[in-house]
């Protein structure tokens, strides 16, 4: 049964990215960055005790490859909590896509190659104040993309354009409706329509007019969203600097010198002017409108100008519009909230002509190498004082990133430039870390900018830094730039590799922790080591061997059985991308990403052939030859692998050292890990790496060999493996989990310095240790992507006032393996009081900042089949339910009910989010009804049913199984609906109705009694005959394909049928006659405790309590009841007659005889009779319906008793009895009984 995963980051850092701002945005108090390695800071904006604005690291995002070329942010799908309904969405210079959570990084959506060139600008497309639904991308290239804003997925690719291509929406004012302006290089204006439903573009007008740029391009058009048809158009230049290998790099120089703003009106271009930049040999970067009549410019160095423009329309755009937005890395409209409140806007507006200057906000510098990434925010009220309108400019420079805030308002403030690393929350290391990997699942091998390479038990790695002398391994001169562990099936736990800065290779000893030799054939220093294929290997003179790649892309073959190296082939301008093994002919092909291919000879080691273009492409699909692939494994490729227990990488795709070193935990897996071996004692050493104090044990249960304890990979700039560590048959058998592990990884999961009685319960009972200020917790996201926190030595409640997604991840890591860990040793009572600390005092502990568990997280486990999970889930959930405030949960549900199945479909949200929204919402209202609108109530109960259709994941059937039953007093008014599905009579509902009718059964098996019941008083209380017939086809259905379930309610289901004949409603009679008469025919038919007789119109059914029931049709009421039985009645009959009917209880062991008309002194006789008999207090054991008149009970006993005893026969089960179990009348007042294989005659 496929469930969701819970797997954590757990983060040691070694320092802050520090690569250059390329682009920013902000909203909602926190600002965005994008940096030139991929990575994206999310900052928070906070206030300082001195009343000024400051920066606050928050989050780093990894998931890029290439510098991020944009950013925006939207309102987007999150969790519904408060202050978590936007999402930032960046392009990375590769053309990527990711969408991340503003509010803590967290990767929603990811899709590489978006776009073929370069993307410079993400625009939202939405109708009018409404969320955005398209993401329009441009940038250089003659295409534009359109994406799902939702999904990311590309709805259309908008090619034929003859150049490169900027593209901006606005509001036609002609068409009453979003237009999209596009504009080429050459400065071409063409206006379109996208056709939202269709997903196609229409040209409406094609020659709106020609921008004159004087020699420039054009490259970024924007909207005044405060005006109808104002365009704002950015000129640049362009050179090309350098073209290394095969791609080209390109460096955009710039150089605005204008900045044109002109109207769109009737589809033709006008009102054309012109902005000149103040300062010579400065150009302009970008701007913003804040207004309708006001613009701000800013420069490459940050300097800021404001104008007034001239107002070109007398209509005033609403300013709450969210379909228009500036370019990326500014905000939209909907951040500046109350802007007409700003000090700016209060400077006089009088009616100019031409663009005017109001006021400028310069900086002191004058560095044009230093360009600068500017946006402009509105800060919260402060202090009951109004919003003030800021600019934020982050600066590149050579001694590291700064940035200052600057204040537009009148009153004159200096800027502070502060650098990044002063608001570092890290202490620098003298000596940086350059790579790291995992060395046969439990070390961590550490290579320095000095040379050194350490070697540590995980536990001291992440938990002391003081580093045992004999663990530290020297050789190298100048950094370590790459590490490698052999695979140990070939080599066995012996060796370690690595390469330096100094161009050599070195092997060293595992277990004697000293070099064993030392290697310098290349002229440049390795990148990446990795090994070839064994069954390649085994062909020629060496059995096993580990090659070796340098940054000149050359190639060497060492032999780690000779200690040689035994191959050298010489380096190529272009990379390596894939080896060919040509062993039975002696020679290796190397092919190179120039499409060409080059032949070696390898007992020579001569080049003996080059081979380009498509005769190489050729030569590569010739797959009668191995092939190794060389290409470095990226990041994002290991952190989207399928992880095990623990896995291991190094981020450094800045290549200036370590950023983070990244341990990847399943915790899932390590708590199945837990139960599947006996854990070693605590206290104990980890396990040496030459097997000294090695555990070998014989266990009653172990995993499979797929499902190994420790696996590694590694990935960055500065290491690579195509091989993974592949544990041998018997070391996979033998090995147990090392108690010194989990307890590193439980230390680090927890948060010390809040609860002071926790810590030394924790250090002193459990034997944990607090983790190094250095380590943090992250998420992992879609596509692998990591989202990981900044350290806070100095607070320890910062983890948990980061987002509800990051506190329910790392709340429930913590308990449910706590839950496995802490039972395995016998200690539950220290257990229960973790759990109560996390569980329910942490909110107070931490306090009013404290981010309560996301519902929407813990809904995903309420069916994990790992029983610690599910209930820590479920018992997170509830805690989390009980403390919510009303205000916010409410807000949760309004957020949660549009993903509803009910009420969407798949073409508009993925199936996982609908299924989510009815778990969520359904646990909501099970426990919490009062919270549930009758509308949404109703709607939640129809997912369900629909959820219980829901083939594709058991999970999700089992889950709404048992919110039917948990919140059946919520749901029961609602289950009317879904009868009103199942029997709908509409042509198009034919699907609908099939899957209702389905779910109907299904939820007949789970809940007999609620879904009788409701069939039972809906088919009683319908009031339009079309519904009876509906309802009482729905019956005719359980009759016949589900009977077993009908047994325990037969009285009041028959009661219910032929209650539907009431003569005194003809035209309900009429309508129903024939659908009834079917339903009666099938009762009869089916179960044997019911007969008919058609010469008198009477019905006779036998009742669980023993009493027999018997109805006239022609009057539809009841005309007797028979009481004599103390057992279900198994059995009736009527005689040919209809003078006589004959029953049975298989319990009882008896047959009785009644006769219908017994005459005036027989039915006094009766009455006596049966006055002091039956029940106790002389009354009938069955109640008179509703709508029916008061029968005459007991009024006829019965005049011939038979006894028999059938032994076991007597309890046949409720199949055995429809299916083996009659009466059959062999004369007038003969009848004879068939049970199974015995036949009994009676003479009546």
């Amino acid at each position: 049964m496929a469930s969701s995963a819970l797997i954590v980051p757990l983060v040691f850092w070694n320092k802050l990215p520090t690569a250059p701002v390329t682009t920013v945005a902000y909203k909602e108090g926190h600002i965005v960055t994008g940096l030139k390695d991929g990575h994206i800071w999310i900052y928070r904006c906070i206030i300082s005790e001195q009343g000024t604005l400051q920066l606050q690291h928050k989050v780093l995002c990894v998931g890029h490859e290439s510098p991020i070329t944009a950013l925006t942010i939207v309102k987007g799908q999150t969790d519904g909590c408060a202050e978590n309904d936007h999402v930032v969405i960046s392009a990375s210079e590769d053309g990527d896509v990711i969408k991340w959570c503003l509010l803590d990084g967290r990767c929603l959506m990811s899709i590489s190659r978006a776009f073929d060139g370069i993307i410079k600008s993400l625009k939202p497309l939405a109708e009018y104040a409404q969320p955005a639904k398209f993401l329009l991308c441009s940038g250089f290239l003659n295409e534009i993309t359109i994406l799902n804003c939702t999904s990311l997925e590309i709805v259309r690719i908008w090619a034929g354009h003859n150049d490169w291509v900027t593209c901006t929406p606005f509001y036609d004012s002609d068409a009453r409706q979003i237009r999209l302006l596009t504009s080429n290089f050459n400065g071409i204006l063409k206006i379109w329509t996208f056709d939202e439903s269709k997903h196609t573009i229409i040209k409406e007008y094609d020659n709106v007019g020609l921008l004159d740029a004087q020699g420039d391009k054009i490259l970024e058009l924007i909207s005044n969203p405060y005006d109808i048809g104002v365009i704002l158009a950015i000129t640049k230049s362009y050179v090309i600097v350098s073209a290394e290998i095969i791609n080209i790099y390109v460096n955009f120089a710039s150089k605005i010198k204008v900045i044109t703003i002109f109207t769109i009106c009737h589809g033709r271009m006008g009102n054309f002017q012109r902005i000149r930049i103040p300062k010579e040999g400065i150009h302009w970067a970008s701007g913003i409108f804040l207004s309708k009549n006001r613009v701000l410019l800013w420069n490459q160095i940050g300097d800021a100008y404001l104008y007034s423009i001239p107002s070109y329309t007398e209509r005033k755009f609403p300013p709450e519009n969210a379909h228009l937005h500036i370019k990326p890395g500014l905000i939209r409209r909907s951040s500046l909230p109350n802007l007409q409140k700003v000090n700016v806007n209060k400077l006089p507006n009088s009616p100019l002509s031409r663009p005017q200057l109001l006021e400028s906000v310069c900086s002191d510098s004058e560095n044009k190498a230093s360009p600068a990434v500017t946006t402009v925010f509105l800060t919260s009220c402060i202090e009951g004082k109004l919003s003030s309108l800021y600019l934020v400019t982050f600066r590149n420079q050579a001694s590291g990133t700064s940035f200052a805030f600057k204040s537009l308002s009148p009153v004159k403030e200096s800027e502070i430039q502060t650098q990044l690393s002063v608001i570092c929350p890290l202490k620098h290391q003298n000596d940086q870390i350059t790579v790291t990997t995992m060395v046969y699942d439990d070390h961590l091998a550490i290579g320095y900018e000095n040379g050194e390479i350490h070697l540590l038990p995980i536990p001291v790695a992440l938990t002391q830094s003081e580093v045992p002398p004999d663990s530290i391994l020297k050789g190298h001169i100048g950094k370590v730039t790459c590490l490698y562990t052999p695979c140990s099936q070939s080599f066995g736990n012996k060796y370690l590799l690595s390469g330096g800065e100094d161009c050599s290779v070195r092997i060293w000893s595992l277990e004697e922790k000293k070099k064993l030799a030392s290697f310098k054939y290349h002229s440049q220093y390795v990148t990446q080591f990795f090994e070839p294929p064994i069954d390649e290997l085994q062909r020629i003179r060496i059995k096993g061997c580990v090659l070796s790649v340098a940054k000149d892309n050359s190639l060497a073959i060492i032999s780690l059985e000779e200690m040689s190296c035994l191959y050298v082939f010489g380096g190529y301008q272009y990379p390596l991308n894939t080896i060919q093994w040509r062993t039975s002919e002696g020679s290796i092909v190397l092919f190179y990403k120039d499409d060409s291919a080059h032949i070696w000879q390898t007992q020579t080691s001569e080049l003996i052939q080059i081979v380009a273009g498509s005769a190489a492409r050729d030569m590569l699909k010739d797959h009668s030859w191995r092939t190794s692939s060389v290409e470095k494994q990226e990041s994002t490729t290991d952190r989207n692998s399928k992880v095990k227990t623990l896995t291991s990488f190094t981020d450094n795709s800045a290549n200036e050292g370590t950023t983070v070193q990244v341990f990847i935990i399943n915790v899932k897996q390590l708590i199945n890990d837990i139960y599947h071996y006996h854990v070693s004692q605590f206290g104990s050493k980890p396990n040496n790496l030459n097997g000294s104090n090695g555990i070998n044990e014989d266990f009653d249960e172990k995993p499979s060999t797929m499902s190994k304890i420790f696996s590694w990979t590694t990935a960055g700039a500065s290491q690579s493996s195509s091989v993974a560590s592949i544990p041998s048959p018997t070391e996979t058998e033998t090995k147990a989990i090392d108690s010194s592990i989990v307890q590193v990884i439980v230390s680090a999961l927890m948060t010390w310095g809040i609860d002071s009685s926790l810590d030394k319960l924790c250090t002193e009972k459990l034997g944990l240790k607090k983790p190094s200020s250095q380590v943090t917790f992250g998420l992992r996201g879609a596509n692998g992507n990591l989202t990981i926190a900044v350290p806070s030595p100095n607070d320890g409640t910062a983890a948990w006032k980061i987002s509800q997604t990051m506190s329910a991840s790392r709340l429930l890591s913590i308990i449910g393996l706590i839950r496995s860990f802490l039972s395995m040793k016998g200690l539950e009572k220290y257990s229960s009081d973790i759990i109560t600390h996390y569980g329910s005092l942490l909110p107070e502990l931490v306090g009013e900042k404290f981010y309560h568990s996301s519902l929407a997280f813990l809904a995903k486990y309420f069916q994990d089949p790992v029983e610690d999970i599910r209930t820590s889930a479920r018992a997170l959930f509830q805690t989390t339910l009980n403390n919510m405030p009303s205000s916010e949960l409410q807000s949760i549900i309004d957020y949660w009910k549009q993903f509803l199945p009910a009420v969407t479909s798949p073409d508009i949200y993925t199936n996982q989010y609908m299924a989510r929204s009815t778990i969520l919402l359904g646990m909501i209202g099970s426990d919490h009804p009062e919270f549930l609108s009758k509308t949404v109530a109703k709607n939640i109960a129809l997912s369900l049913i629909l959820l219980l259709h829901d083939d594709s994941k058991l999970s999700h059937r089992l889950a709404a199984l048992e919110l039917c039953g948990r919140g059946f007093s919520t749901w029961e008014p609602h289950i009317l609906y879904f009868f009103f599905f199942s029997i709908d009579t509409e042509t198009n509902a034919v699907t609908v109705k099939a899957m209702a009718q389905k779910a109907i059964f299904q939820i007949s098996i789970a809940n007999t009694p609620l879904c009788i019941s409701t069939l039972i008083y809906d088919t009683n209380n319908s009031k339009k005959p079309t519904e009876n017939v509906g309802f009482l086809k729905l019956i005719s259905l359980f009759i016949r394909r589900k009977p077993l379930v009908l047994h325990e309610h037969l009285s009041g289901l028959v009661e219910a049928v032929v209650k539907s004949l009431d003569p005194n409603v003809p035209k309900m009679r009429d309508r129903v006659l024939q659908t009834t008469t079917s339903v009666l025919h099938d009762l009869v038919k089916t179960f044997p405790s019911i007969a008919f007789h058609g010469g008198s119109q009477k019905l006779a059914v036998g009742t669980l309590e023993g009493a027999s029931i018997i109805y006239d049709l022609r009057t539809a009421t009841r005309w007797h009841v028979l009481e004599g039985h103390t057992k279900p009645v198994t059995a009736l009959t009527f005689s040919g007659d209809g003078q006589l009917i004959v029953s049975c209880s298989l319990e009882e062991g008896t047959v009785r005889v009644w006769n219908l008309n017994p005459g005036l002194f027989g039915m006094i006789a009766g009455s006596l009779t049966n006055s002091n008999g039956g029940n106790s207090n002389g009354s009938s054991r069955i109640d008179v319906a509703k709508g029916f008149k008061a029968p005459l009970l007991s009024s006829i006993k019965p005049f011939k008793t038979f006894s028999f005893n059938l032994g076991e026969d007597a309890y046949l089960s409720v199949s055995s009895i429809l299916e083996f179990v009659e009466f059959e009348w062999v004369a007038d007042r003969t009848v004879k009984f068939y049970v199974k294989d015995s036949i009994m005659s009676f003479n009546v």
